[in-house]
């Protein structure tokens, strides 16, 4: 019975699928891209079983709303009162001065105000930046938290 359940939502996704549009444009399956005949270039073929295909594109579709991926920041600032927010802003300040390049994220979560730093993809390249500013900020700890994708080089 579980199984037939499970059969049935999956059909029921797969229906919907194309009917999806996260930016106006359809997008295209990395399996058609793949098999795209391209002059100059040698030709890829791949079988596979359409309700893979499916399945791939519910997930392609579903990281296109939510881009990023789960990872750590530092969290260098966490208060609340009165002056909660001009405080943030002048942590956000001077650790952009002092650190330029490393993302700064302010977010207002009632009734706190909260100031975390850098996207790190394992806890072990948090832990490495956490112990270069832990002496300017001996308040800061590191979170889990949805991280932006690091850039391509």
């Amino acid at each position: 019975m579980r199984k037939i359940f499970l059969l049935l939502v999956l059909l029921g996704l797969s229906f919907g699928i194309f009917a999806q549009n996260t930016n106006g444009t359809t997008p295209i399956p990395i399996v058609n891209e793949l098999q795209a005949h391209k002059a100059g270039e040698g030709t890829v073929t791949i079988r596979q079983s359409e309700s893979i295909t499916q399945i791939h594109n519910i997930r392609y579709l579903h990281n296109a709303k939510s881009p990023g991926m789960e990872g750590y920041r530092i969290r260098i600032f966490f208060e609340l009162g009165q002056f909660a927010r001009k405080n943030s802003e002048d942590i956000m300040q001077a650790f952009m001065e002092k650190y330029p390049g490393v993302p700064v994220y302010q977010n207002y979560q009632n009734p706190y105000w909260k100031v975390s730093v850098g996207d790190y993809r394992s806890r072990e390249e948090a832990i490495k930046f956490y112990n270069q500013i832990i002496k300017d900020y001996p308040k800061a700890f590191i979170i889990p938290e949805h991280i932006n994708f690091p850039p391509l080089n």
